[in-house]
């Protein structure tokens, strides 16, 4: 038996800790309408997609209506799901669609089978047949996921599954009336001031960790730099008072974009104060965008590192191994104490650069501040084909190093361990 056959063998036998989903509870996923193109196509594959020449209305108009018949929309939309078929998106599909559905992939001559078997499971999960236990337990062999339901980061999730995880979006980032008043309703504060919303961010993250909130997040590298600059509170409060000057407090000809960047950055330097008084871990997202079309350089993790140096209390867990910038962020996360990387999402974004990654990690940082796997999906189903690709590249990418010598097998095994479960669950002060 080779290194990666054994290695391949034992981890599949592990029971993992997923760091980051965008998962419903089952309830209000059961209880949606639409088909598997719909929901399948939710995100990811769909930006490949369009990558591949369909257009962007047509995915959004007709691909994704599943008031429209499948087959026509499988007719329109074959030749780019062929075009793209190679990609670590697809492929999680395929997987799923072979272990989860029996089905040989996603085809012609499956579609229709598929989204029969698909309705059906949902049907069953709507009168108490639990598929969230079948996929992500079962199936997947995940204990716990941390889970950031952005529809609603206010959200209770069923601890059977998640521990929540607060995103900052919505919070730090206001920039009307009616979202300050949103925001004090949620706290039980009159926002009038800029103490107000100090007080109020600080009110909102702990009652989040009082509902079992594990960490907070920076999911802002969509819309903005990463840059997080040091401000004053005379530039902050001045841009707060702004927003109130008009009637309908908007602002007071300043736009919600990056004029007000130094009231975002002031509140997020606000948060990590916080976080450092309280021990809390903060996931950033880095790297590569969901979607079509962004400005990839915003998400370079080297963009954060005023705040790994102030804030060195503050364990800092950076998402997607910030792909494409995973060197990087290896010399970051070697540099750092408080920097650890975070492989979710990467193992569909780039199978192969998440394997090569994997192994000049295993050379440079400690393998103690390495997480392996996060599914980072919207529906079960992809979470299940995720986590597959993700356990064998752990395997290729340990079985390169006992191949070399560099460690046995038994420290191989022992180092799986640590990657899928362990060292999230240091991190993050699981529980389990």
């Amino acid at each position: 038996m080779t290194a990666q056959e054994a290695l391949t063998g034992y981890i599949d036998t592990l029971t993992i800790v997923d760091t980051h989903e965008h998962l419903p509870n089952e309830a209000d996923w059961a209880a949606r309408e639409g088909d598997v193109l719909e929901e399948w196509l939710a995100h990811y594959f769909s930006a490949d997609l369009v990558s591949a020449g369909l257009p962007l209305k047509t995915l959004e108009e007709t691909i994704r209506n599943s008031t429209k018949s499948l087959g026509e929309r499988w007719e329109t939309v074959e030749p780019y799901w062929r075009a793209a078929a190679n990609t670590g998106y697809a492929r999680a599909l395929d997987i799923a669609a072979r272990d989860l559905y029996g089905l040989p992939g996603v085809s012609r001559e499956t579609i229709e089978a598929l989204d029969t078997e698909f309705k059906k499971r949902r049907r069953q999960a709507a009168q108490g047949a639990s598929y969230y236990h079948h996929v992500l337990k079962d199936k997947s062999q995940i204990e716990v996921s941390l889970n950031d339901w952005f529809e609603d980061t206010w959200l209770v999730l069923d601890r059977d599954f998640f521990r929540t995880v607060f995103r900052l979006e919505g919070v730090t980032d206001l920039a009307d009336r009616e979202s300050f008043e949103k925001l004090g309703d949620r706290v039980g504060i009159r926002i009038h001031s800029l103490d107000d919303y100090q007080q109020s961010v600080e009110s909102a993250i702990d009652k989040a960790y009082e509902r079992g909130a594990v960490a907070v997040k920076i999911p802002f590298a969509y819309r903005r730099t990463l840059r997080f600059e040091k401000r004053t509170r005379h530039e902050a409060e001045s841009l707060f008072n702004g927003l109130f000057e008009l009637p309908g407090g908007k602002d007071s000809g300043v736009t919600s974009g990056a004029a007000l960047q130094p009231l975002e950055d002031y509140m997020l330097h606000a948060v990590l104060r916080i976080a450092d008084q309280r021990g809390l871990v903060v996931q950033v997202h880095t790297g590569l965008q969901e979607g079509s079309g962004n400005i990839i350089s915003n998400s370079n993790p080297e963009l954060l590192v005023n705040l790994f140096l102030e804030y060195r209390n503050v364990k800092f867990d950076i998402f997607h191994m910030a792909w494409p910038y995973q060197m990087t962020l290896a010399a970051i996360a070697k540099n750092f104490p408080n920097v650890f990387i975070d492989m979710c999402w990467a193992h569909i974004i780039s199978p192969e650069s998440s394997v090569r990654a994997l192994v000049e990690y295993l050379d440079s940082v400690p393998a103690s501040k390495i997480s392996a796997f996060g599914g980072d999906y919207l529906f079960p189903d992809g979470v299940y084909g995720h986590q597959r690709i993700a356990r064998e590249n752990v395997a290729r990418a340990l079985s390169m190093k006992v191949e070399q010598g560099v460690f046995d097998l038994d420290r191989a095994m022992e180092l799986a361990g640590w990657l899928f479960r362990e060292n999230p669950k240091r991190i993050f002060g699981l529980d389990l």
